[in-house]
């Protein structure tokens, strides 16, 4: 009974607003808090769960998937009974739709600590059950990780799948946003293909979706500042192949990390990573070293083994250049591996 109270007590800090200790982190990853489910689900218990996934959104965004993962997989088991109790049928679709966030988290988190096969597990499940309900927003956000999961192991033909049907899927929504964010997720897929005017080309497109809408009414959150800090990534990985890109990657990246939520730490330190990565490519090394021994300092705090395979940009970068400073920037990512 003791953990129950505990475990309503979360649930009280987080409808307030307040933010998770690494306590309540490891109190939500004990499966025996969330229990007994009630025999009947209302709209109380919905929201509930749904402001605790949107915490661990939040979290995840800030501290890496490696500290949130078992605290989601926890809350997945205590929605899963939810989904068994009695509850009317707009309850029971409202929360089958938080049910499809909690595992597309599950997905992201999993992704986020290495686990791709889990991880694309999860994200189908959410996109099933997105599905279900008829919420094609969640269905193609999931559909386009999943493509991000593919590009990211080197799978182009299979992202390139994924990320056609994501779209398929968000043409139905009418979302500006979410085709803007589907669009860079080409972008990204087309670079790691070492096809540039094929990526341009798509960032172009997802600049002129996102021209079109009112960002602050699209239920994706994607913004300008994002959209900006995904055409970084993707000029990064062209700049990787050909120096010639490196000045538009630096313009992009600063302007974006300059406007990038505090809470966003995950995505400053990748958008450091590739900053401190173009700069040593474009030649300005102090630049890039400077950058990158700031960024292994963020690094040591985020559980995220996507951020220390992507430090591997950096290395790789250090390793090129002949300088005292470099060999020692690279001796310290070196010991991140």
């Amino acid at each position: 009974m003791s953990d129950r109270r505990e475990f309503m007590g979360i649930l009280a800090k987080v409808t307030m607003g307040a933010a998770l200790t690494g306590a309540d982190l490891a109190l939500l990853s004990t499966p025996a808090v969330a229990t007994p489910t009630p025999a009947r689900v209302g709209a109380t218990e919905v929201g509930q769960l749904a402001d605790l996934t949107k915490v661990l959104w939040v979290q995840e965004k800030q501290l890496g998937g490696g500290a949130v993962r078992e605290a989601v997989i926890a809350q997945l088991g205590w929605a899963r009974g939810l989904l068994e109790a009695g509850a009317t049928d707009r309850v029971g679709r409202e929360l089958r739709g938080v049910v499809s966030d909690l595992l597309a988290l599950a997905g992201r988190a999993s992704s986020d600590v290495g686990l791709t096969g889990t991880a694309l597990r999860y994200l189908g499940q959410a996109v099933a059950m997105a599905q279900e309900v008829g919420e094609p927003v969640r269905a193609a956000l999931a559909l386009g990780q999943i493509g991000r999961i593919h590009t990211r192991d080197g799978n182009s033909g299979q992202a390139r799948d994924v990320l056609n049907l994501a779209m398929v899927t968000a043409d139905r929504t009418r979302s500006s946003g979410l085709n803007a964010l589907l669009l860079t997720s080409q972008a990204r897929a087309a670079a790691q293909a070492r096809t540039p005017d094929q990526a341009v080309t798509y960032l172009a497109r997802a600049e002129d979706a996102l021209s079109s809408t009112d960002t602050a009414a699209e239920p994706t959150g994607f913004d300008r500042t994002l959209f900006a800090s995904e055409a970084g990534r993707v000029y990064t990985i062209l700049t990787t192949q050909s120096p010639i890109y490196a000045s538009q990657a630096i313009d992009t990246l600063t302007a974006s990390t300059a406007q990038l939520a505090s809470g966003r730490a995950k995505r400053r330190a990748f958008a450091l990573t590739e900053l401190a990565t173009c700069h040593l490519h474009g030649g300005d090394s102090a630049t890039g070293i400077h950058i990158g021994h700031q960024v292994v300092c963020m690094a040591a705090t985020i559980r995220s083994r996507k951020l220390t395979e992507h430090l591997q940009l950096l290395r790789t970068a250090t390793r090129a250049n002949p300088s005292p400073a470099a060999k020692e920037l690279n001796h310290r990512l070196a010991g991140m591996g």
